[in-house]
This record gives C-alpha cells, sequence and structure tokens, in this order.
C-alpha cells in the first residue's frame, strides 16, 4: 500500500478534476475516443482515462487536458459469490496489456454485439504484480456493483485503493457507493485510497455523475499517476472541499455549504455535525452560508488515536464529497 507524505491540502500545487472511469467505442462506449476526450473537456475536466474493457485507448494529451493511458481489466475471486463472477480492476499508466493474464479462461467472455471482454487474472494479487511491473496504479472496481467478497480484498495486496463512488452503478442499480467496503478495509488496517468516476458508456445520460479532486505539483501525466498512487485526492459526485486541517485529534473542514460534515472512524466511533431539523453538533459550526448552510466546521471526536479517519462532506441534496484517510 501507498502511504501519503502529507496533507494534500497543504501543499503547493494545484487541484486537476479527474474522470478516471470512461469508456469509448474502442470497447463499450458510445463515442469514438478523441469525441469523448473532447466532450469532457468541454465539461471542464483536466485528466481523462478511457478505461475500455481489455483496451489499451490512446488518445494524445492537449494543452487543456491530459489523458492517461489507462484500461478496465478482470481477475479470478478467491470467493465468488456466483458462477462465473470475476472482480475488475481499473489500471493507470500502463504500457502493454498481456494476451493471456492466466486467469480461468472459463471466466473469459466476449460480447461481440457490444464488444465487450473480459479476460482475468489468476488472482487481484497477480494483476497488482503485473501492474506494478508496468510502473502503474491500480484501483480495485465498483466493489458495491460487483458484490465483491471482502475477504478476496482483505488477503489481496498491491491495490493502492478502490472505486468508492460509481456515478453509472449508482443511476442503474443504487449500487454506486461502496463506502461499506472502504471502511471495512481501512479497519483492518488496509492503507486504501478512494476515487469517485461516472463509469461513462452512455455521454447523455453518465457524463459527469461524479469525479476525483488529484492534487499535482505539475500538470503532467506523471504527476497524475503519482497523486493517485499516493493518494493526494478528494473525490465528489456534488460538494466541493476546500481545506482540511489537522488540530491534534480535531479536523476543520472548509466545503461548500453542506448540510453534514462527518468525520469517519472505526466500529461506532466517528462525530458530525449537521445543520436543520433535529441537527447534530458534535463539534463546532464555524461558518454558514446565507442559508445556513456550513462552509466550514471543526469536528471534535472523543476517542484519541483512532485506527483511521476520512471526512464526508453531505450537501443539502445528499450528494457526498470524501477526502482519503486523513
Amino acid at each position: 500500500m501507498s502511504t501519503p507524505t502529507t496533507n494534500p491540502f497543504e501543499l503547493p500545487g494545484e487541484w486537476l478534476k479527474c474522470a478516471l472511469h470512461t469508456h469509448s467505442t474502442e470497447s463499450d462506449g458510445t463515442l469514438a475516443p478523441r469525441h469523448l476526450v473532447q466532450s469532457y473537456a468541454e465539461a471542464g475536466f483536466d485528466v481523462v482515462a478511457i478505461t475500455d474493457h481489455w483496451r489499451r485507448t490512446v488518445v494524445p494529451s492537449t494543452d487543456r487536458l491530459i489523458t492517461i493511458p489507462s484500461a478496465e481489466l478482470g481477475f479470478d475471486l478467491k470467493y465468488p459469490g456466483y458462477p462465473r463472477q470475476s472482480g475488475e480492476f481499473l489500471v493507470y499508466g500502463i504500457s502493454d496489456l498481456p494476451d493471456d493474464p492466466g486467469g480461468n479462461r472459463d471466466n473469459w467472455m466476449f460480447n461481440a454485439e457490444e464488444n465487450w471482454e473480459a479476460r482475468t487474472f489468476a488472482s487481484l494479487s497477480a494483476a497488482m504484480q503485473w501492474s506494478e511491473a508496468q510502473g502503474a496504479v491500480s484501483y480495485v472496481a465498483h466493489p458495491y456493483w460487483n458484490e465483491l467478497s471482502i475477504d478476496d480484498l482483505l488477503e489481496s495486496e498491491g491495490f493502492a485503493g478502490i472505486e468508492v463512488f460509481n456515478g453509472s452503478a449508482e443511476v442503474e442499480n443504487g449500487r454506486g457507493d461502496s463506502s461499506t467496503w472502504w471502511d471495512v478495509l481501512l479497519r483492518n488496517g488496509k492503507r486504501t485510497f478512494g476515487i469517485a468516476t461516472d463509469d461513462q458508456h452512455y455521454p447523455l445520460f453518465e457524463l459527469g455523475l461524479a469525479w476525483t479532486m488529484l492534487h499535482v505539483v505539475e500538470r503532467t501525466p506523471e504527476a497524475v499517476i503519482e497523486a493517485l498512487r499516493t493518494g493526494q485526492a478528494y473525490f465528489s459526485h456534488g460538494p466541493s472541499i476546500f481545506d482540511i486541517a489537522l488540530d491534534g485529534d480535531a479536523v476543520e473542514v472548509t466545503c461548500s455549504p453542506a448540510r453534514s460534515v462527518i468525520l469517519h472512524m472505526e466500529q461506532e466511533c466517528g462525530v458530525s455535525v449537521s445543520v436543520g431539523a433535529n441537527g447534530r453538533r458534535m463539534g463546532q459550526i464555524l461558518a454558514t452560508d446565507d442559508a445556513g448552510l456550513i462552509t466550514r466546521v471543526r469536528l471534535e471526536p472523543d476517542q484519541a488515536s483512532p485506527k483511521y479517519r476520512r471526512v464526508s462532506v453531505i450537501d443539502k441534496y445528499g450528494k457526498r464529497a470524501w477526502s482519503n484517510p486523513l
């Protein structure tokens, strides 16, 4: 596991809005690669990773937008929940793809009509060994949507994090939020980062449903990969986080207008501050907007030295932004 060296909100540099799970006509998307990249540029994104299924789709970066050679690949599960179930991961910064990744061919599939292909590595750990040899960085895709056994993740090594929120899965069947998997990993000592994505196949419905904000020291593909490797990020499908400051066990958060800000910790621990009817305040509201929504808050947990801490910001529509572990 990678470990961040410091709080990204305290570092010099800039934040880039990133689309880290997208599909083009090279697999089962509906936009040609260059049109896909153009659409994200027009929507205000700074980085696009085209993660076609078992395809390395390359579109050159432009002065406006950075592209990252990426793919969505598969792995066999030790604890499958149904026949032919496999897991998937998103890999960033690859130079090639293996023709035979060594997994169980009973789990390999190809849909000619939708141009969709799945091959598998023998395990997630085996896939991560290949990823590391490429100098790439990988995140496990949509564990809730796939209903992955948490034991498959707990017993594996080498992935930087998981896809905590998948916009396509959320609008498709309400299975987009995998933060429960994330908390179990963190509680068990897995220093795991997160991302949020739209998993775009159909741009009119999915483009821009969620995004990851990466903090980089320079606008280069190498800096983007390093930020993914070290968790220099927050991610969202609505609110913005402008600052997180640590003061001993307390955490101060500055954000876009929010109805609640939560400091998550292990087991039954953690605290929140909320406004409105039955608003609960386990901390202090330091600033609000004209509507009384939180824009700056101090969260003060009772428990010292927790196993992990992470922040969620919830806006008036119920949409969230997540910090990486602090």
